[in-house]
């Protein structure tokens, strides 16, 4: 059984400021961009490997065309991967750039496939994890590409969008450290706020929930989910997790005793509670009566 530790109402009085609003992002593993219509199925979930120096893993990644999709050739190949502190953008660069990289690690084969309707392309992941590597966790992105045909008619002058897939590849070393803290919790009109740190010397998968007390309630009035959030060491090691808020109806404008409860893969959750006043907004139609 896990317990749960609360953060100190002087600790989140105290966090550093700047905790920004973000736009709402999927939990999948995978980021997949997909903007012309190519309709294919893939691999969602991340690759993660418990290894140890010196040991040789293979995965696969998989990616199915649909039915009356046209021949198409995709091309794999492995890059450094991280996010945002606040969560609204994902970047993307060379093997290595992270010190925390096992970019090169990986080898992937084959590289490039062409696709038939309903078929499936199979990529072989190999992760040699070299003899001499600080325990922790190390992570890269397999993304796979779909190549334009340079001999495909185009009618006229236009924009051609390439779909594009990324997964995320994970390994830890041990001890791999696992602990967290939360250092800031708001709450706006339409949604909620959490800034995490990472403590440890690892990616964590982080969820939990929200709820929200009237006085000294012992049981809340409302309670909303937390979507599992990734977030990294590197670089940096905090992260902003935010979800909506439940319908006004069931959380009106009130002051609330509000308590996050996180669970971060460790022996215990870890939580905090603070004293909130919560406005919702008055919908535009009332505004104008």
């Amino acid at each position: 059984m896990k317990i749960l530790v609360l953060a100190s109402a002087l600790a989140l009085a105290t966090a550093p400021a700047g905790l920004r609003r973000v736009e709402a992002r999927s939990a999948a593993a995978a980021d997949v961009q997909n903007p012309a219509g190519l309709s294919f199925t893939a691999t969602l979930d991340s690759i993660k490997i418990n290894g140890r120096p010196n040991q040789v893993v293979t995965r696969q990644f998989s990616l199915t065309l649909d039915e009356h999709q046209p021949v198409t050739r995709f091309k794999a190949h492995v890059e450094d991967w991280w996010r945002s502190e606040d969560g609204k953008q994902s970047f993307y660069a060379a093997p290595g750039t992270l010190k925390q990289s096992c970019a090169n690690w990986v080898s992937l084969n084959p590289v490039e496939s062409v696709v038939k309707a309903g078929e499936t392309m199979t990529v072989r992941v190999t992760v040699a994890v070299p003899g001499e590597r600080l325990p922790g966790g190390y992570w890269c992105a397999l993304t796979v590409d779909e190549v334009p045909d340079p001999l495909a008619a185009s009618a006229g002058i236009g924009v051609k969008f390439i779909a594009s897939v990324s997964t995320g590849i994970f390994v830890y070393l041990d001890p791999v450290t696992r602990d967290a803290e939360i250092v800031d919790l708001q709450i706006h009109a339409d949604a909620s706020l959490i800034k995490v740190r990472n403590l440890g010397n690892a990616p964590l998968g982080i969820e939990g929930r929200i709820e929200f007390f009237k006085g000294s309630a012992d049981q809340p009035v409302a309670v909303t989910t937390l979507a599992r959030t990734t977030v990294l060491t590197a670089p940096s090691p905090a992260g902003v997790i935010e979800t909506a808020l439940p319908s006004a109806d069931s959380l009106p404008t009130g002051r609330y005793r509000v308590r996050a409860v996180l669970d971060f893969g460790g022996d215990h959750y870890i939580g905090a509670e603070r004293e909130i006043d919560v406005a919702r907004e008055v919908p535009q139609h009332v505004l104008q009566r």
